[in-house]
């Protein structure tokens, strides 16, 4: 089934989710980079700008979601279902893990809810990648939109009970972030799954 485009006129009447400040979420990076809030504007994320007009930082509601997000999608294009999957320890020890914390409310559309019905749409917009440059297209109408949402919340494709965040280069004055080590080291006295219990969770084994 062929996504519909959205519609030509400005988006406006959205009604937001407001998301508190203090509000923290997880993001997943590579730890040669001194910072994980990067807004990037590549033309493979689900949410980008269609012609790189704004960029998009891609963040997740706990750890075992951003690994998912991390590393489940080149997995799902390069495996075969059901196939043994490995990672290595050199592979962990270069991603680093950091806490995102909202300085300020978020005003997102929340669409694991109604509002893809009220626009007669369905989930196909969440986990079509087929036709990624309709939900491009989606996001930067959602973008330009009279309210200015800051992002866009919804469920992960690639583990459902998971949320995501895509947030607009429009709050990239919004966050603070605490870097929490690489994540071979993750400790497993921490709230969060330590990454051994992720790796088994998910069929992962670690090599090296």
């Amino acid at each position: 089934m062929r996504l519909p485009l959205p519609p030509t006129q400005q988006a406006q009447g959205l009604r937001l989710l407001r998301i508190a400040a203090g509000s923290q979420w997880i993001r997943i990076h590579r730890c040669r980079h001194p910072s994980a809030l990067h807004w990037g504007r590549h033309g493979q994320g689900r949410w980008n700008a269609p012609d790189a007009a704004f960029g998009v930082l891609y963040v997740a509601g706990d750890l075992e979601t951003a690994f998912a997000e991390t590393f489940g999608h080149q997995v799902m294009a390069s495996h075969l279902p059901a196939a043994v999957k490995f990672l290595s320890r050199q592979e962990l020890e270069e991603r680093c893990i950091a806490r995102l914390t909202a300085r300020r409310d978020l005003q997102v559309l929340d669409l694991r809810g109604a509002a893809l019905a009220r626009l007669n749409l369905d989930a196909q917009l969440l986990s079509n990648r087929e036709q990624l440059p309709v939900c491009q297209a989606w996001s930067s109408w959602w973008h330009d939109a009279a309210e200015e949402p800051d992002g866009l919340l919804y469920p992960s494709r690639l583990l459902p009970r998971g949320t995501n965040l895509a947030l607009y280069e429009r709050c990239t004055d919004a966050w603070e972030e605490e870097c929490l080590g690489d994540l071979m080291h993750w400790p497993a006295i921490s709230p969060e799954p330590a990454v051994l219990e992720i790796l088994d969770a998910h069929g992962w084994g670690l090599v090296g």
